[in-house]
């Protein structure tokens, strides 16, 4: 049976520590049998971080994606896990007000993370113009110090912020063009989600493949916590030595049609 005390020992193992933002991704039947379930994980965060630390989790939409603009509320159940639901019903919680990508969040810099997600620094790509936006509580993550982000029981694969640094680099090319026709047309290239279902391009890659090399670069930590195991990065590192790789080996890591738009582009 996994208790609080285990987990917070396996947080600490992971080198988490009061102060730190820690985004969580989650499967609780990972573990095992939790001894308090759901509100027993998010305790054991909690306490870890203590009064100047913030807790993070996505509550994606993933049931009916297509119509998430048309049907989204700020009360929308969470579609990424029972943790991720029983947080954000939990009181004092903020939410990020953003119809694909929101966050939930609790503690000293909740409300700096979650508010005006979406509000400026839009970025065009294929969940929409305002998920990954400057404003948004993701690219507050990667700027904001002592920032960290955990995998319980799932890997890298279901790293958010992946799309981050997907939006990152398509925008960094594209305010490259100066010629404003062909801006557009190697724009109306890429997938949006405007037109999702009709593909695209767009620089997907491997996060679960990354992780690998994530691990020989130094760049994770593992810790087993019942049957699960924990996974944890430092999220600007992590997040610039991805899209080093992904700039320095396009074709590995985006395919060789994506690698050429790039080269088109520059």
């Amino acid at each position: 049976m996994v208790t609080k005390d285990i987990i917070k020992n396996t947080l600490k193992e992971l080198g988490i520590t009061a102060d730190d933002i820690v985004l969580v991704h989650s499967s609780l039947k990972s573990m095992g049998h939790v001894d308090g379930g759901a509100e027993t994980v998010i305790d054991a965060f909690l306490e870890v971080l203590g009064e100047d630390g913030t807790l993070v989790m996505p509550t994606l939409v993933q049931n009916s994606f297509g119509r998430a603009y048309y049907d989204w509320m700020m009360n929308r159940k969470s579609d990424v896990g029972l943790i991720t639901e029983t947080f954000r019903l939990r009181p004092g919680v903020s939410r990020s007000d953003q119809a694909t990508h929101s966050v939930v969040a609790y503690g000293k810099y909740a409300e700096e993370l979650t508010r005006d997600h979406g509000a400026f620094g839009h970025r065009y790509g294929p969940f929409g113009n305002t998920p990954f936006a400057v404003s948004s509580p993701w690219q507050k993550l990667y700027d904001m110090p002592r920032t960290k982000v955990v995998f319980i029981g799932v890997t890298m694969m279901y790293n958010t912020l992946k799309h981050l640094i997907e939006y990152k680099m398509v925008e960094e090319v594209l305010n490259g063009v100066q010629d404003a026709n062909y801006r557009d047309s190697k724009r109306a290239q890429l997938r949006h989600y405007a037109r999702f279902e009709e593909g695209g391009l767009w620089p997907f890659y491997s996060s679960e493949q990354m992780q690998y090399v994530l691990e020989e670069a130094g760049l994770v930590r593992k810790a087993q916590c019942g049957n699960a195991t924990y996974v944890c990065s430092d999220v600007k590192p992590m997040c610039d030595f991805t899209e080093h790789k992904l700039k320095t080996e396009p074709e590995k890591w985006m395919g060789s049609e994506m690698a050429q738009w790039f080269n088109e582009c520059r």
